[in-house]
């Protein structure tokens, strides 16, 4: 019995060692900033909704222009496959779509958590080409969006994405890479909450792709 324990102890350790060489593993931990700009549903239409009282409601969007978001990414690159979960985040004053003369705003919160899958080109080299896909979950949170009774709230879009991505990465040292990117989100919001609504399914989604650009600083270990 303890032969055929050490036998497999050390099957074990030769299956790790080969499976660490032909698949080798460096986790990464990245941090970048990029500029966002959108187009779609957000910036050409404003919802109406009933509640079960038959009061209408009209829902506006923020009208999205050109803002700018940090973006962090946690993952593992396996031979020349990249697979991260990324966070972006932002804050900011944003005209309502929807009023003559650019007249309302409100503070838009917007936050994103993806999974992203890559595959770099001219792996293992100092210098790779990636391109891959994206999955996203996504909300969108402004104030003066909601009206109601001549009243004002903030409304929460909530819904999904795919995305493309696609990247440089230069590795000026071991543990560090500059990496330029683009990353493109075509993204669908299927709920939206306000306080006199509550949680509303919309009939119809609304429809918004979103292009991201920036650079990151990524740190292997």
């Amino acid at each position: 019995m303890k032969r055929l324990l050490i036998i497999l102890a050390l099957l074990f350790t030769a299956h790790s060692a080969f499976a660490e060489n032909e698949w080798p593993r460096r986790f990464f931990f990245s941090t970048g900033f990029g500029v966002f700009t959108s187009t779609g549903d957000m910036n050409e239409r404003v919802l109406t909704l009933k509640d079960t009282t038959g009061r209408t409601q009209k829902i506006h969007s923020p009208d999205l222009g050109v803002f700018a978001s940090p973006d962090f990414t946690l993952g593992v690159n396996v031979r020349e496959f990249t697979f991260g979960f990324n966070f972006q985040i932002w804050n900011s004053e944003q005209d309502i779509y929807g009023f003559p003369d650019e007249s309302v705003e409100g503070n838009s919160l917007y936050w994103r958590i993806s999974m992203e899958f890559m595959y770099n080109f001219l792996w293992p080299e100092d210098f790779q080409i990636g391109i891959g896909v994206s999955y996203s979950y996504t909300t969108l949170t402004t104030e003066n969006t909601a009206y109601m009774d001549g009243e004002a709230s903030e409304s929460e879009f909530m819904g999904s994405s795919v995305g493309f991505i696609a990247n440089v990465k230069y590795y000026i040292f071991d543990h560090l890479a500059i990496v330029p990117y683009i990353k493109v989100y075509e993204n669908w919001y299927r709920n939206v909450y306000t306080e006199a609504s509550g949680l509303c399914d919309l009939d119809s989604y609304m429809w918004q792709t979103f292009f991201f650009a920036g650079v990151a600083l990524q740190f292997r270990f």
